[in-house]
């Protein structure tokens, strides 16, 4: 369509997000995210750990503000990503994470709606296929390419996935619900005998 264009992500995101070794306060409290805080299947930050300087964990590196895009460098496959939410601003993640922070250029729903995308995911999968420890670098991730669209328009395909999100979001929870409730179904039933 015309105003859209193929760039990398490295070129519409910038370069050193920042860095801060919190062992250098150590009486003071951070919040961290690690793999292990982002739920993978509904692409959120479960729960970020709160640690005393002290307690960072080497990985503990990385300056992370709102709106910020993770992408996990392991296992790419599993597609942990996630978008910053406010109440993680300037807090730290792991450098496990790629992070994308926009340069301007890109709207930070579209390029997390993208890095969520099959073609996205297979394309780093192939690149560790074989590896012993399947990983990718933050200059393969940067170095994949997506379709631009005018900001305008990233805003109504963000805004449109958004809503569309929601939906899957409220689905899932009501099918949750209902399987809860039919696993109890025999307990209950046991009791009444």
């Amino acid at each position: 369509p015309q105003g859209w264009s193929w760039v990398t992500i490295g070129d519409v995101c910038i370069r050193g997000t920042g860095t801060r070794d919190s062992r250098k306060e150590p009486d003071e409290l951070f919040r961290y995210v690690d793999i292990s805080s982002v739920d993978s299947r509904s692409k959120r930050i479960s729960e970020a750990k709160v640690l005393m300087g002290r307690d960072a964990p080497s990985r503990a590196r990385q300056v992370i503000r709102t709106n910020d895009v993770l992408v996990a460098t392991t296992r790419p496959n599993l597609n942990a990503v996630a978008l910053i939410p406010l109440e993680l601003d300037n807090e730290i993640c792991s450098t496990g994470f790629c992070v994308l922070r926009s340069n301007g250029e890109i709207e930070p729903e579209y390029l997390f709606a993208f890095v969520q995308t099959t073609a996205f995911v297979r394309s780093l999968t192939d690149l560790v296929k074989g590896a012993l420890y399947p990983a990718v670098t933050d200059g393969q991730v940067r170095a994949q390419t997506l379709p631009l669209a005018p900001l305008p328009e990233q805003r109504r395909i963000a805004a449109r996935l958004r809503e569309q999100f929601a939906e899957v979001a409220k689905a899932r929870a009501a099918v949750q619900a209902q399987f809860d409730t039919a696993r109890t179904l025999p307990v209950a039933h046991l009791r009444a005998i």
